[in-house]
């Protein structure tokens, strides 16, 4: 038997990938918060106000687009933070 690997564009499936953590640091209502996954679904619960959606929009930064509200970068920064400098980062599994 040969194995052999084959291009996502050949299969027309696009493979899977699964987000293992997201890290941001002033960014909306978060002065800094991490969140640790492990390939499962995920449901964010919480009052209204907590943050579910800012989360939401952290992972949207990293993917092609302009973030899950069209939001000026501008608008992004928590309030009260020391500068307007924020970050968000991920940690990925993919093929």
């Amino acid at each position: 038997m040969l194995a052999r690997t084959v291009s996502p564009q050949a299969s027309g499936r696009i493979p899977a990938v699964a987000v293992r953590w997201v890290s941001v640091t002033d960014f909306r209502c978060y002065a800094q918060a991490r969140l640790m996954l492990d390939g499962r679904p995920v449901v964010l619960t919480g009052d209204n106000g907590a943050g579910k959606t800012n989360m939401l929009e952290a992972l949207s930064f990293l993917a092609p687009g302009r973030g899950l509200r069209w939001a000026r970068l501008s608008e992004i920064t928590r309030i009260g933070a020391s500068s307007q400098a924020w970050a968000v980062a991920a940690g990925l599994d993919a093929p």
